[in-house]
């Protein structure tokens, strides 16, 4: 018989909804790139990064629900405080608490209150939309120096110059990026991303969470607490 190999987790529940979440941000991130260019995501895009968030919530509940004296039906803890936490996870012994408290926002990562949140208002509310961002970003560097600059804008009239090494390299004020000078190397990019959009929801959803990193840090955090925890169950 053929030993079962597991990738994300050694039971099969977690393993289901762990290798449905990979294949849905697979096809997340393939698609993402065809989009950028476009002003608006369609409701396709926008259900499989709900069907992704929920099969990572998924593959955390059903990891805490293997922890002992958790009771049936109960859901990975997110708690704002210490307080909150403790009244959460009451009874359980403390080497479960030791790997997942570290995760909690109080402690200086807002990663998990804005999964659940951002989860959450996909789930219960309506689909999150997302919004195009442009970034623009310059470096310009000669023999004897060089500069990077990454979401400056120019504004106003006249000349805008910047000096490298003695050399004058003025701002295209139309492009906002440098001009072409003899000597000098230009570099210029435009950085597109698509930014979870709840402010016609609530007025204290998360500012500036990109989407797709997002997914992926999500994916990847879920990953090292289903292991941290596992290791000691």
């Amino acid at each position: 018989q053929k030993k079962y190999m597991s990738k994300y987790s050694k039971h099969t529940d977690i393993e289901a909804v762990m290798l449905k979440a990979e294949a849905d941000l697979s096809g997340i991130e393939a698609k993402y790139q065809n989009y950028l260019d476009k002003q608006t995501v369609p409701d396709s895009l926008l259900v499989e990064v709900k069907d992704c968030l929920v099969n990572i919530r998924s593959a955390l509940d059903y990891l805490w629900c293997k922890v002992p004296d958790v009771g049936t039906g109960s859901h990975f803890p997110s708690a704002n405080s210490q307080v909150d936490f403790s009244n959460k996870t009451a009874g359980i012994d403390k080497k479960y608490i030791d790997v997942v408290e570290k995760w909690q926002s109080y402690n200086g990562d807002p990663w998990l209150k804005n999964f659940g949140y951002i989860r959450n208002k996909n789930v219960h509310l309506t689909l999150v939309p997302q919004t195009r961002q442009e970034t623009k970003e310059f470096s310009v560097k000669n023999a004897n120096s060089g500069v990077t600059m990454r979401g400056v804008t120019f504004s106003g009239k006249g000349t805008v110059t910047i000096n490298l090494g003695g050399v004058s390299v003025p701002i295209d004020m139309k492009t906002e990026f440098p001009a072409n000078v003899s000597g000098v190397d230009i570099e210029r990019k435009i950085w597109v991303d698509f930014l979870f959009d709840g402010s016609s929801i609530s007025l204290d959803f998360p500012e500036n969470v990109s989407a797709l990193p997002f997914l992926k840090q999500s994916f990847t955090n879920a990953k090292t607490i289903i292991s941290g925890v596992e290791k000691v169950i």
